[in-house]
Parts: C-alpha cells; sequence; structure tokens
C-alpha cells in the first residue's frame, strides 16, 4: 500500500475514532472511499425489514437510488459474505431492466464491498466507475480494510448507544421494575456483581421451590444442567466483557422434577463511572417450543427424504419465488439452473417460448395467493425438452401472508403425445363418422336424457336442438314404428349384458315430415362401477334409401332368373326336337340334358345369393347329391369357401362332368364304387383352396387315349376361371383329380 493509502487510512481511523454519530461514521467512510476508489460512493444498512437502504451516497441521482433500493446480493445476517466485484454490468446475468438502469447512470463497473458486525453482514459501501474497470489488488484489499473499519466503527457506535439507553432506562425504570416484576408472568432475577441473587420474583422462586427469604442464600448455578454449565458461562462472560446483553439457552433442575429448557435473556448493569453492578434478565420456559422445533426439524427432514423419494422435482421457495431447494431429480435437467451465490434460477429450465406466460400465470397466483398450476417445456441434461405439468400451493404465515411455496413438476411429456395422438385420432372419427353420413348419439340412463352427437342426427330423425332432448318413452311412442317396437326393445335388452353389441334395423316416423324411414343402429352400453347400464353410445345410418335400391334390385334379378329359366327351357325343349330321330332319342340329347342342369343349378344357388356368391358346399351338393341312387355313395366334407359368380358356375360345370364320367366309367358305373370329395385350405391365413376328387371299387380304370368335352371342360375351364393347377390320376383302383386354386382369386374364405 503506498504512502498515499496510508495516509487516507490514518485519517478514517481517526475521525472514526472521534465520531459521535453514525453520521460521522458515514461521511468519514464515503470520504476515504471517494478519495481511493472511486469518485462515486454509497453506503446500505438493513433496515428492521432486513432490507437494504441508502444511508449515505455521493454522485448518484435519486432517480438511480429509487430504482435499485432494497436490492442486495446477501441477506441480511449472512456470515462472513465475500465482496462482489464486477468488471462491466453488460457481461452479467442480470435482468436487463436493472441492466438499463445502472448503465443511464453512467456506470458500467461497481463493486459490492460487506459490511460486517460480529462476523454478520449489516449492510455494504459501493463504489462506481463509468468504464469497464478491473479492480486491482490492492483496491480490492483497500475495500476491505475500509470495510473492516467502518463496521466495526457502527458495531461499537450501536454498543454504545445500547449501553447508554440500557443504563438510562434502569435508572428510570428499577424502581418500577420491582414493583411490577413481582406478579410477571415472566422469571425475572436481578443479581449482584459477584452472581449472587438479589431478588427473584414470585414466578422463578416458585419454578426453583425458594422461600422469598432464602433468595441471598440460593446458587442458582446449582440448578444448572452439568452439559450445560460451560457455556452458560461462557456467554454471560462475553456479555460482561461486551457490555451487551446475553441470550442464554439451557437446562435446570425444576422444583417439580426434572429439567425444563430456559431461554434467558440478561443485560449487565453498569454504574455511571462503568463499574459493573450486577445483572438483570428474564427466564422463559421454552421446553414446550423446543419439543415443538425438534418435531418441526423432523419434519423437514421427513419431507426432504419424501421429497427424495418422488419420482416428480420438488421444490420449495420463499414469498415471491426464489427457490430455495430442489430434490435430486434436479440433476435430470440442465445445470443452467445454478445461479450465483448459491441461488436457483428456475427460469433457466423455462423453453423460451413458455417463459413470459408461465411467468404471468406465477405473477397472478403470487397477487392473489392462490395455487398455481401451468403446463411448459423444461430443459433436460441432454438438451432435449419435455413438457412438464408445474404446481405450486403456497404455505400463509399467521397474518395470512405467503410465507414460502411448495410445488412440483411432473413429467407429462408422454402424456400429452398420448393425448395429442387421441385428439388426432377423434378427429379423424369424426371425419370418418362425417364422410359415411352417421348420427352419433348418447343416451344417458339414469337421466333418461338422449344426447344428439351431431348435425347428421337432428336431420335423420327431422330433430332440432330447440326441440328438447328425446327421453325413452318419447322415442318409443312418437318415433318407432308399432311394428318395430318389439325388435327394439329386445335389442336393448340383449344389449344391457356386459360385452354385447347393440345391432338392429328397425323403421322411425322423422319427426319434421313424418315420413318412414328405415335406419340400422350399433350401439354399446357402458357400465357404471355397480355393474348397471350407465349410458348407451352409438351410431345410426339411414338405410332408407339403400334398402329402396336392394328391393328393386330382388326384383330385377327375380325377373332375369325367371327368364333365364323359361330360356333354360326352351334350350332343352329345342334340343330334344332338334337330336329326335326315328331310332329313337339320341344319346347326346342325356349329355346335353345333363350340362344344361348343372348350369341351372348353379344358376338357382346364385339367384338365391343375389348373384354375389356361392358357397362351394351347396354347389357340390347341388351338383353331385340331387341324382339317382348313386347319391347314397358320395361323400362330401370341407369348410366354407365362397365362390365368385362365374366360378361357382365353372365349378358345378366341373363336379358335373366328373360326376357323369364316374356313372358311365368309373366308381358309379357298379354297385360297389364310392365318390370322396374332399377340400381344405392351406397356406398363410387360409390362400389357397386344395380339392381332391378320389373315386374307389369300381371297375378297373385306364388312361383315356384322347381327352373328350368333359375332360377338356375339367381342365382348361378351372385354370381359365380358378386360376387352377388340375391333375387328373387315372389309378387302376380309380381316378383321383387334384385341383388346386387361389382363394385370392375365388374371393376368399367365408
Amino acid at each position: 500500500m503506498n504512502r498515499n493509502g496510508l495516509s487516507i487510512l490514518y485519517q478514517l481511523t481517526d475521525r472514526l475514532y472521534r465520531a459521535q454519530s453514525n453520521g460521522e461514521v458515514f461521511e468519514a467512510a464515503l470520504d476515504a472511499i471517494t478519495q481511493s476508489l472511486g469518485t462515486r460512493a454509497s453506503i446500505l444498512l438493513f433496515d428492521d425489514c432486513d432490507i437494504m437502504r441508502f444511508v449515505a451516497w455521493r454522485g448518484l441521482s435519486d432517480g438511480y437510488r429509487a430504482a435499485v433500493d432494497g436490492h442486495s446480493p446477501w441477506r441480511a445476517g449472512e456470515h462472513d459474505p465475500d465482496p462482489i466485484y464486477v468488471e462491466d454490468i453488460l457481461d452479467t446475468g442480470e435482468p436487463g431492466w436493472l441492466k438499463e438502469c445502472i448503465v443511464s447512470e453512467n456506470i458500467r463497473a461497481l463493486a459490492f464491498i460487506p459490511l460486517v458486525a460480529k462476523g454478520h453482514v449489516i449492510g455494504k459501501f459501493m463504489t462506481y466507475h463509468p468504464d469497464p474497470h478491473v479492480f486491482s489488488a490492492q483496491e480490492r484489499e483497500f475495500a476491505l480494510t475500509i470495510a473492516r473499519q467502518v463496521g466495526f466503527s457502527l458495531e461499537r457506535s450501536n454498543a454504545e448507544r445500547d449501553r447508554s439507553a440500557t443504563e438510562d432506562e434502569l435508572r428510570l425504570s428499577e424502581e418500577r421494575f420491582r414493583m411490577m416484576a413481582e406478579d410477571a408472568p415472566v422469571m425475572i432475577w436481578v443479581s449482584d456483581e459477584h452472581g449472587r441473587c438479589l431478588h427473584l420474583n414470585r414466578m422463578l422462586r416458585g419454578f426453583w421451590g425458594v422461600a422469598e427469604d432464602e433468595i441471598a442464600r440460593f446458587d442458582w448455578r446449582t440448578t444448572m444442567h452439568p452439559q450445560d454449565t460451560t457455556h452458560i458461562s461462557e456467554a454471560i462472560g462475553a456479555a460482561l466483557r461486551n457490555q451487551k446483553g446475553a441470550s442464554i439457552k439451557g437446562r435446570y433442575l425444576w422444583s417439580f422434577g426434572g429439567y425444563r429448557v430456559l431461554q434467558t435473556e440478561a443485560r449487565p448493569v453498569f454504574s455511571a463511572k462503568g463499574e459493573f453492578k450486577g445483572m438483570i434478565g428474564v427466564n422463559v420456559d421454552i421446553t414446550d417450543r423446543e419439543i415443538s422445533e425438534k418435531a418441526l426439524r423432523e419434519s423437514e427432514q421427513r419431507f426432504r427424504d419424501l421429497a427424495e423419494a418422488m419420482p416428480q422435482l420438488v421444490w420449495t421457495s420463499d414469498s415471491l419465488g426464489n427457490v430455495e431447494y430442489w430434490n435430486s431429480r434436479i440433476k435430470s435437467f440442465t445445470p443452467d439452473h445454478g445461479g450465483g451465490g448459491g441461488a436457483y434460477r428456475w427460469e433457466a429450465l423455462l423453453h423460451e417460448d413458455d417463459l413470459p406466460a408461465t411467468a404471468a400465470a406465477w405473477r397472478q397466483a403470487v397477487s392473489r395467493g392462490e395455487a398455481f398450476q401451468f403446463s411448459h417445456r423444461l430443459k433436460m441434461a441432454d438438451g432435449s425438452f419435455r413438457w412438464h405439468l408445474s404446481r405450486a400451493n403456497p404455505a400463509f404465515d399467521s397474518l395470512g401472508g405467503i410465507s414460502r411455496w411448495y410445488g412440483t413438476a411432473t413429467d407429462i411429456h408422454d402424456l400429452r403425445l398420448a393425448e395429442e395422438r387421441l385428439r388426432e385420432s377423434e378427429q379423424r372419427q369424426r371425419i370418418a363418422v362425417y364422410a359415411a353420413g352417421l348420427g352419433v348419439f348418447e343416451w344417458n340412463v339414469d337421466e333418461d336424457r338422449t344426447v344428439f352427437g351431431n348435425d347428421r342426427m337432428y336431420e335423420i330423425f327431422g330433430h332440432t336442438p330447440a326441440d328438447g332432448t328425446v327421453t325413452y318413452s318419447e322415442f318409443i311412442k312418437s318415433y318407432v314404428h308399432p311394428d318395430d317396437l318389439e325388435r327394439v326393445e329386445a335389442a336393448l335388452r340383449e344389449a344391457a349384458r356386459p360385452n354385447a353389441l347393440m345391432q338392429l334395423s328397425c323403421r322411425i316416423f322423422r319427426r319434421s315430415d313424418s315420413q318412414v324411414r328405415w335406419l340400422d343402429v350399433a350401439g354399446r352400453f357402458v357400465f357404471a362401477a355397480d355393474g348397471k347400464p350407465d349410458r348407451l353410445i352409438g351410431v345410426v345410418a339411414d338405410v332408407t334409401d339403400r334398402r329402396a335400391t336392394e328391393e328393386h334390385r330382388k326384383l330385377l334379378v327375380n325377373e332375369l332368373n325367371h327368364r333365364v329359366k323359361n330360356t333354360l327351357s326352351v334350350v332343352q325343349a329345342l334340343a330334344q326336337q332338334t337330336f329326335r330321330t326315328d331310332r329313337g332319342e339320341d344319346p347326346r340329347v342325356a349329355v346335353f340334358d345333363g350340362r344344361l342342369s348343372a348350369l341351372a343349378h348353379a344358376h338357382s344357388l346364385l339367384s338365391s345369393e343375389n348373384w354375389e356368391t356361392a358357397d362351394l358346399a351347396d354347389v357340390a351338393r347341388r351338383s353331385l347329391l340331387t341324382r339317382g341312387p348313386q347319391k347314397a355313395r358320395i361323400n362330401l366334407q370341407g369348410p366354407a369357401v365362397t365362390l365368385r359368380p362365374k366360378q361357382a358356375v365353372t365349378m358345378a360345370m366341373a363336379l358335373h362332368e366328373l360326376y357323369t364320367n364316374a356313372v358311365k366309367y368309373g366308381a358309379l358305373a357298379n354297385d360297389l364304387g364310392r365318390v370322396e370329395l374332399l377340400w381344405s385350405v392351406k397356406g398363410n391365413g387360409g390362400r389357397f383352396l386344395d380339392l381332391v376328387w378320389t373315386e374307389s371299387g369300381g371297375p378297373p380304370v385306364r388312361q383315356p387315349s384322347r381327352r373328350g368335352f368333359g375332360s377338356k371342360m375339367i381342365t382348361q375351364a378351372l385354370k381359365s376361371e380358378l386360376g387352377a393347377v388340375v391333375d387328373m390320376d387315372f389309378r387302376a383302383d380309380g381316378l383321383v383329380c387334384h385341383i388346386e386354386a387361389p382363394l385370392a382369386e375365388t374371393g376368399g374364405r367365408s
């Protein structure tokens, strides 16, 4: 330190020693600071509300002081805080408004130097620079020296002030005290300079079990708990050395048995000449409070243990939301949340797009003293963002003000994604329902109230929202066609069973024009906890036009069937007339007639199914089991297989040819032979038809020398219409015809 610095410190020490008031201390300190550290400076102290306030300054405007008044990097009473040197305010993480305020005062660099008394911060002094500035080691040493001198002077000044006030108060109130102390509801005592009891009020005499005339001989020190003797003695000694009051907690023997914890507020008494005259004090039994505080500490520990066990992020904050505690789940989030001086910055966790709305919701909760709840994205340790639901509840003090907040953040990312997918699915369902022209309804059973779920439902029933809700009795009475009433009620009873689906077709009278409309209804009951039907949710399709179209088509099909049958009869008659000879019936007529009959059977089957499909088993039965006595020797077996019209006709003709050949040359040509027709489906999902015609017990079979019409019908037609592979194996013991066809081509398996 140079000679000029030593001179400044010497002048400061001398002025502080001679200072008679805090104002003189402040002026001396400001002179030293502005002479050595900068042209502008300020001194701030914590007031009674523990808020940092300006008490002296040089070169600062009123607007600047008002803007930053109350700002402090430390809390009142914080133990031995470190100074803070800001080389350039623009390079810090402080809020933008604060930076703007400081720069507008022509300040870029500044230092926060704590003023400490008894090891605890009571205020600070600050020095300012208009440009960015690096504080040298000498400047920092000088600043700490000034702070120690000023802190000591303030401590001494306050002690002197307190001592003087105490002496005056003792002189003025001693007599009044003695009169009041006797019946006071606290334990009051007075001792001499040797620690002997001069006075114990009634309550304290009762605590120790001491008679009034025994006070002079009573040694209160014998009632101290052995483990508390040392620290009580040291505290009293410190109070005497510092000539200040002492707050001492210790355990004392109670006349009713056991030890009780007493909080003693003791103050030394000095004469006008400074001679120690004794002590006066008050004892308060805080045993019950100690028990409560211990229970509170244990409760807080349980809270932290519980918080650590919870899967959510758990936090606590002060009344303004300054986070004081986070559980270990914070390790899963970005480390940017850590602030200076051990503080936490919750803002650093938030996605920048969610910060304004979150902050607004938080300010509203704080101002109204209401619970806080908000969904937002939080930044994780890997840099990704996940949706969380943050909740916080305020805790109130005895005056109804918020003392602190307890909060959690629950990861709802996967749930939110699922909800979004559900909304998209519901939207797709609504679009599908709309495109299909379906009406949606819900019937609340207990309330007997029907909700029409979309415009199509109103349109189908000729109902409007202004017409009100529809009850069950109104639906039965005014809407359902009388001939369909029993069917509707039966369908409802059937659907009232668990896992049952309601499906029916019925007629209604449309409200708007009384037209009869055919409806297809599908729905399912939702059941309450007691197992009873609670709600029926379903859809309705107006199929009136479709049914009319189907009826018209049936009429056309019936007419076509009639004309085809007539045509086949005419063809059959023409064949008989054409092939008639003088020698009698031409055998070719019987062959042609059989083929025509097979065609007619297939046609009849398709007619019964509206020319849409025919089942293979029905085709086989019509082709094989409607003939003569040989049908008893034909066995059919296989699953249901659906054929399209052309395929059904081709299969019927092929089976007719196999049957005809069996009657003429094969197993059905005698009285012992048998025919077995077996079919199955095979491949993944049953995609191929496997059909085998097997003859046995008939005359010996030989390979034919040429292929006739029947063989060509079987192989070529099946290949063309069914895409089949046909194998004709003329074994000696009987023909085996193996047919394989893809079901994808035949219409699939029913």
